[in-house]
């Protein structure tokens, strides 16, 4: 049985359709239909068996209800099926929901990570820690390498200070960075229910069809050119917080140390990666052309950059502040070594015993000594050799 009573105005309740039996298609979109569509039997439909005007923008207050509904049109004449997303199908009801999850994964995996690697350095070198030679070789050129992998130019350092001053102002930074990409996982959410998503309707159902049809235009290309915009700028924050992670784990670093330098991971991982995730939900959820995408992961871009924009702006208010507030060196020329083989040369020092400089400098000159006296031989040896070798006068 087949019900078409699209585009027909019909005004009032919406009527009991379960005394009718065997319903194959319903088409009751562009009515102005009110109220409750009881469940129906829908075992045997497809994505455009059941459609109604149970879409948000709505003509009344409170769009019409159909649980049964496989596609729900709006007030434009735009249209969305209601097939659960993947996250509905893990059991998840909604993105916001999944967040925490997401989260609670990243400290989960890179937290079991760290104590596993440090756990490694232990059973390899197990009599490391609490060695006193090179400790302060070890202490600065480790927080510089930290430095370098968090930034100089981010407020995320303040994480590897003691400034209490600056950490409200980091935690500041952090909450507004969340509140703003929350946002946007509220929009992204896939809820045709509720007149809050910024869910983009893409579908049609025409009049004289009875298939509906997606009319989005995002094609691969344009899911091609995101991806290589977040790569370009999430990545390099990503990598930079899984060394530091990595970092965090050697045995030479007190555990308040450790703990910082694991904070600072995160904190790049964190935000990138849910940039990362904000932004893909995002664009899914409402870009409708290969432009609309580009332009939604730059505009998420810039709210992961707060943290580098909030300190320009405190450099400028008072620069002097911030340079105590963040322990900053005054020389910055050795900042620019590669952190690599900063590590590699404080593993060294770790290791090998330092050597007395005066017995080094007595050794150079000895080895001077040795050597004038070789060249003054050979420079004897020669003037003899040419003296023998010239005839004598009035020898013809």
């Amino acid at each position: 049985t087949k019900l078409f009573l699209r585009y027909n105005n019909f005004v009032g309740n919406m009527t009991d359709l379960r005394k009718l039996q065997n319903l194959e298609v319903v088409h009751l979109h562009g009515n102005r239909l009110s109220g409750t569509i009881l469940s129906l039997d829908t075992s045997f439909w497809y994505s455009s068996s059941s459609v109604s005007d149970c879409g948000y923008p709505s003509d009344f207050d409170k769009s019409l209800e159909c649980d049964s509904c496989t596609m729900c049109c709006n007030s434009q004449g735009d249209c969305y099926p209601t097939k659960k997303t993947l996250l509905n199908k893990a059991g998840f009801e909604n993105y916001t929901e999944f967040t925490f999850a997401f989260f609670a994964c990243l400290i989960v995996i890179f937290g079991g990570l760290v104590s596993m690697l440090y756990a490694c350095n232990k059973y390899h070198q197990p009599n490391l820690q609490g060695s006193s030679i090179g400790q302060t070789v070890n202490t600065e050129s480790d927080t510089k390498y930290a430095l370098k992998k968090v930034g100089k130019n981010s407020v995320y350092q303040v994480c590897l200070r003691e400034s209490w001053s600056g950490w409200v102002i980091l935690l500041f930074t952090l909450a507004a960075q969340l509140m703003l990409l929350f946002v946007f996982v509220g929009s992204a959410e896939i809820d045709w229910t509720k007149e809050t998503s910024a869910l983009v309707y893409t579908w049609k159902c025409p009049r004289d069809q009875d298939e509906c049809k997606d009319k989005n235009d995002l094609r691969p290309l344009g899911w091609l050119g995101f991806a290589i915009l977040m790569i370009a700028f999430s990545l390099e924050d990503i990598v930079k917080g899984i060394q530091l992670i990595v970092f965090s784990a050697k045995q030479r670093h007190s555990r308040q140390t450790r703990v910082k330098y694991f904070l600072g991971g995160m904190f790049l991982i964190a935000m990138s990666a849910f940039a990362l995730y904000v932004s893909t939900i995002y664009n899914y959820a409402t870009a409708t052309d290969n432009k609309e995408v580009i332009e939604n992961a730059v505009i998420i871009l810039f709210v992961n950059d707060i943290d580098e924009k909030l300190y320009d702006l405190l450099m400028v208010v008072n620069e002097d502040w911030v340079k105590e507030m963040m322990s900053q060196e005054e020389d910055e020329s050795d900042d620019e070594e590669d952190g690599a083989e900063r590590e590699s040369q404080v593993q060294t020092s770790q290791i090998l015993p330092r050597v007395d400089q005066s017995e080094v400098i007595q050794t150079l000159k000895d080895r001077v000594e040795d050597l004038e006296t070789s060249v003054g031989e050979l420079t004897l040896q020669w003037n003899k050799f040419l003296t023998m070798s010239q005839p004598e006068r009035g020898s013809f």
